[in-house]
């Protein structure tokens, strides 16, 4: 093995082997890991901050657990580690970037910043993305948006998992929306969901981990039949949230990723490291400013106002009180800020086969 790789395959297999791990720590892994694969430092410092955002806010499906999926692609050149990302626009608002088959996690922070600035000028931005790849989870991308005191929005198409109600053939993917609204004097709401029951990638994730069994209710088998089995639910499809609401809210994220970029739908992506060629995923960024509107003070005052009203509705006897999307998450990030990072089986699994793709590729 390469000299130069065998500390760092050292370095992933002893985080792997930890309980927890200081933030600093666990990102300059990251970072130094998407160095060894191409990226440029700045490029390998957003990728870091990416998906270590996932697992800050107690994801164990999106983020860092899926480098795997990032090295792989970029040691094979699938995803490329110096692209020329190209940008049009036909109206002032209004960009679109082909993304050259780039890292999604650096590229889609490029684009939800370009929304940003378009919205900050006029109120509106939007930023539609083909080329790209998978890009961790959409609530980092909005809540980006909302740090900045404006409203934030992120959609990715995926790979068939979900079937159109009254089909049994995977078309649509889970197809995620993230969406972020800022609060002055506290946290945002923040929102990130597949439009299915449950993400795929979760399913695979049990897979690996060797677990025998799903819940009943999030998948079926190739025939449309209902499956507990994650081995036969990869092959089939995955149920979408609210039955034909949730296709609905597939087909819409499909349409605002691949239509308005003139990208591949959903029904052609796939994953490098399956297939060893780009997935040609599509995104969507759009960011809101609460200026152009009612101004910054009075949505401030509503928002909050809403914000309070739902913190306080009276409690279910014997359930916890109601909380507002993503308040979990920034609790969680709190306490790892403070006390490390937990490592989940998921993480560890992660780590460990990036330690291997890399042994394997400078031995």
């Amino acid at each position: 093995m390469a000299t130069n790789a065998a500390p760092l395959v050292q370095r992933l297999r002893d985080a792997a082997s930890r309980d927890r791990i200081p933030v600093a720590d666990i990102t300059a892994l990251v970072d130094d890991t998407f160095r060894h694969a191409g990226l440029s430092a700045a490029d390998a410092a957003i990728a870091a901050e990416v998906a270590i955002y996932g697992q800050l806010h107690g994801s164990d499906a999106h983020g860092a657990v899926q480098m795997p999926l990032y090295i792989t692609g970029l040691l094979d050149g699938t995803i490329k580690s110096k692209p020329n990302v190209k940008k049009t626009n036909n109206l002032p608002c209004c960009v679109v970037m082909d993304a050259d088959n780039a890292l999604g996690l650096v590229v889609s922070q490029q684009a939800m910043d370009a929304a940003m600035a378009l919205a900050k000028t006029h109120g509106l931005g939007a930023v539609a993305v083909r080329n790209s790849s998978h890009f961790g989870g959409a609530g980092y991308y909005s809540e980006r948006a909302a740090k900045q005191g404006l409203i934030g929005f992120a959609f990715t198409n995926a790979s068939p998992a979900i079937a159109p109600t009254g089909s049994k053939e995977a078309v649509l993917g889970t197809n995620p929306i993230g969406a972020a609204f800022p609060l002055p004097g506290a946290d945002a709401i923040v929102m990130d969901m597949a439009t299915s029951v449950v993400a795929r990638s979760r399913i695979r994730a049990m897979l690996a981990l060797g677990q025998k069994t799903i819940p009943d209710g999030w998948a079926l088998d190739p025939d449309g039949k209902p499956t507990s089995d994650p081995a036969i639910a990869v092959k089939g499809s995955v149920l979408p949230i609210g039955g034909p609401k949730g296709y609905a809210l597939s087909l819409m994220v499909e349409l605002l990723c691949s239509a308005l970029s003139d990208g591949e739908p959903g029904m052609q992506v796939t994953y490098e490291n399956v297939v060893k060629r780009p997935s040609t995923i599509s995104q969507f960024f759009f960011a809101m400013n609460p200026a152009g509107f009612v101004g910054l003070q009075t949505y401030g005052k509503r928002a909050n106002h809403i914000a309070d009203v739902l913190n306080k509705a009276k409690p279910i006897e014997g359930a916890a009180p109601p909380r507002l999307p993503g308040a979990r998450g920034h609790a969680f990030n709190r306490k790892s800020q403070a006390e490390g990072l937990q490592m989940f089986d998921n993480l560890r699994h992660a780590f460990k086969s990036v330690a291997d793709i890399i042994e394997k590729r400078n031995a």
